[in-house]
């Protein structure tokens, strides 16, 4: 993977990540900041003080900084756990190593410690992550599926994915497996079609990616995405399809949101497929969906693709609409 960019957990969203450390490594790490700093209330000071700097208003205690010692809580009778925020555990690692970085040797420390990560709430987390991720077309391709069938819920609204398709859904959870790691998700949804995403996997696309909004009439896909290289694109454009498209005599690729569309346009003309215009579709003489199809005269060069793709991401491809492209180029 050395060839792939490197995303370490300090280039996730700061105020919206919280980590569960070692246990072992947990305890030196935090009673080492209270001795450098002095005093557990000298400590809970620089806390209070550092988290201004992230639009927090909330007074910590010295209870917290005890109970993220412990790594729990007692919340009536019952023992919970208590993760630390990613923005305390970035500002501290500056304090111990004294260097303005992010990426300073104590937090390299912090990355390599880390048993799961999550959001906010009661949202899943990931364990036994998989620290640093990689930025590939693997890592790409989830994006267009959240534009597509995806969606990044805010507030009480989780993130999800919706796909009737078992091969397809399969295909879709085992990339987010591959690249973050291991979570637990509902087997009553999923057999539903319906995949519950861990929050924190939406929170680091929004966040790492710039991706604002998912839902049908404003989702995009970000310029900084639409910049990378072919296989990346590529990838992306693959999952699109196995969401929004139909694989027939062309390729058939429709949407509501018009800016999507030519989004999406533009990265199969970006890639040297044969893309037509942009159309209306009606249905009951009424407008339905905006479409374009990719001509069948790029489906050989799709398969050579998606076999180049698998070499290193098996699971970058058309998941079950595979079929339909091999039935029109044999």
């Amino acid at each position: 993977m050395e060839e792939y960019k490197e995303i370490h957990i300090w280039e996730f969203s700061p105020k919206l990540t919280f980590i569960r450390l070692e246990s072992k490594f947990r305890k030196i790490l935090l009673s080492k900041i209270i001795k450098d700093i002095g005093s557990e209330p000298r400590t809970v000071s620089l806390v209070n003080k550092l988290s201004s700097k992230y639009g927090k208003r909330k007074e910590y205690s010295r209870g917290t900084v005890y109970n993220w010692l412990k790594g729990k809580r007692l919340i009536k009778g019952k023992s919970k756990k208590v993760n630390i925020p990613l923005w305390a555990l970035i500002e501290v690692s500056k304090v111990l190593s004294k260097s303005k970085k992010k990426d300073n040797k104590v937090m390299k420390k912090i990355e390599k410690n880390i048993v799961s990560y999550t959001s906010w709430g009661k949202s899943n987390p990931i364990r036994n992550p998989k620290l640093p991720l990689y930025l590939t077309p693997e890592m790409v391709s989830i994006i267009f599926n959240f534009v597509g069938d995806g969606h990044i819920g805010r507030k009480e609204v989780c993130c999800s994915y919706r796909q009737m398709n078992e091969e397809g859904l399969n295909n879709f959870l085992s990339r987010l497996k591959n690249i973050f790691g291991n979570f637990e998700y509902s087997k009553g949804e999923f057999n539903n079609g319906r995949l519950n995403i861990p929050r924190v996997i939406g929170d680091f696309y929004q966040y790492y990616f710039e991706l604002e909004k998912t839902n049908t009439f404003d989702a995009r896909i970000p310029k900084k995405v639409k910049r990378l290289k072919r296989e990346f694109l590529v990838a992306g454009l693959f999952s699109f399809i196995v969401d929004e498209g139909h694989v027939g005599e062309v390729i058939t690729i429709y949407s509501k949101n018009k800016k999507l569309i030519e989004d999406v346009k533009e990265i199969g003309d970006k890639v040297g497929y044969l893309c037509h215009p942009i159309r209306k579709k009606y249905a009951r003489e009424r407008f339905d969906v905006f479409r374009f199809n990719i001509s069948i005269k790029s489906y050989k060069q799709i398969h050579l693709d998606i076999q180049n793709l698998s070499k290193g991401f098996p699971n970058c491809n058309l998941a079950h609409k595979n079929y339909k492209l091999l039935e029109k180029i044999r």
